[in-house]
């Protein structure tokens, strides 16, 4: 919300637009930085409308005192770059917020339409310092649950929360901001390549292995193509080995990470009961590599035969990082691959982050709290 409001009360500033996750609060932040002779209107509806509506509310702001027109969810109107391109060339003195749910916006429109005439700004799910301040949440329910803010409300009733997860968040992120805007062949296999990504968090898979647990077969070509969907629509992102060769890296298996564990855990079965101490495990590990994405660091693991790092990470002040991260008490046998690979990359400093209380010697312990509470650096 500061964000938003520092940069609109420039005297002319760029396009704003507010890319992100459904359901983290992109509209809230929105029409707090706006005032009520602010001019907010939405495209979120279930078909698209069209772009002369642009021109109307843009008409409207243009002769309104503050000139400011926001536009929620704009990607969902046919051919808003064009529109909004031209309405900006022509009469910049308008201040335009636009907000939008998918990374595919920024391809149906931004790097190629709005080139040099916007800021992005990158909204986030919940970190966990958010969680605990806004809803009391321990570092056990972040973990286990994520935080999805309008589904915190029904943690008391376990099923009624998944049903909102599946019902509110998924759904339209699939159906709407993913089948909608992108020409999608078999959307049954997306949906497929979705669940089973989400019962694979933080393991590394090759894609072949992925497309053999899929019902319906598709090349191999089609399913890295649907991982590359789902991390624009901010649910999977896969990460590849860590290499001095950038070659070498993007020809590894990918790593599967979820971005918010709330959507894990609403497709759980049975979804009431606790986690076994592998799963929680797993949902750690994951929580971790999904904030260091989105908090912007470059994410990575690494694996020589037996040996792996969970992640390797690069910071934004250049903080180069190897990472073992530990539910339960390390064995020296586990900390072999930090080890090997501190070798191979002296650069790179060997970190632990675990949920119990731990010293290993020569090796610094950063704390879970900090790490789920990172943020990208505007």
């Amino acid at each position: 919300m500061n964000v938003i409001k520092g940069r609109l009360a420039e005297k002319q500033p760029l396009i704003q637009v507010v890319v992100g996750p459904r359901q983290v609060g992109k509209t809230t932040a929105l029409k707090s930085a706006l005032s009520e002779k602010d001019h907010y209107y939405t495209a979120d509806y279930p078909t698209p409308l069209d772009a002369s509506i642009i021109l109307e509310w843009w008409k409207s702001a243009s002769k309104s005192q503050s000139k400011i027109l926001a536009i929620d969810e704009v990607q969902k109107i046919s051919g808003w770059s064009n529109v909004i391109k031209k309405l900006w060339d022509e009469e910049p003195s308008v201040k335009v917020v636009l907000t939008g749910s998918s990374a595919l916006l920024m391809e149906k429109g931004l790097a190629e339409t709005l080139a040099g005439r916007f800021e992005l700004i990158q909204a986030e799910h919940w970190s966990f310092h958010e969680a605990k301040d806004i809803f009391s949440l321990d570092i056990q329910e972040y973990i286990e649950f994520g935080c999805y803010p309008g589904a915190v409300r029904f943690l008391d009733n376990i099923e009624r929360w998944g049903n909102y997860i599946r019902d509110s968040i998924v759904e339209p992120a699939l159906g709407r901001d993913l089948l909608q805007l992108h020409p999608v062949e078999n959307p049954a296999l997306l949906r497929q390549v979705f669940a089973v990504a989400l019962d694979m968090p933080a393991q590394i898979i090759s894609l072949q292995k992925l497309q053999g647990q899929l019902q319906s077969k598709g090349a191999i070509a089609t399913v890295q193509n649907y991982l590359n969907l789902l991390s624009k629509g901010f649910l999977v992102s896969s990460i590849e080995k860590y290499s001095a060769s950038v070659i070498r890296g993007k020809k590894s298996s990918p790593k599967l990470i979820i971005h918010d564990n709330g959507l894990m855990r609403a497709f759980e079965r049975p979804i009431e009961g606790s986690l076994s101490p592998d799963r929680l495990g797993r949902y750690f590990e994951n929580s971790i590599g999904a904030r260091f994405i989105e908090a912007g660091w470059k994410t990575y693991y690494w694996k020589d035969r037996t040996k792996e790092v969970d992640y390797v990470v690069i910071g934004p002040r250049n903080e180069q990082w190897a990472i073992e991260v530990k539910s339960a008490r390390c064995s020296p046998e586990s900390l072999k691959g930090l080890e090997a690979f501190c070798r191979l990359y002296p650069n790179f400093e060997p970190k632990i982050i675990s949920l119990v209380d731990q010293k290993v010697d020569g090796i610094k312990t950063l704390s879970v709290k900090d790490i789920l509470s990172l943020h990208k650096v505007y």
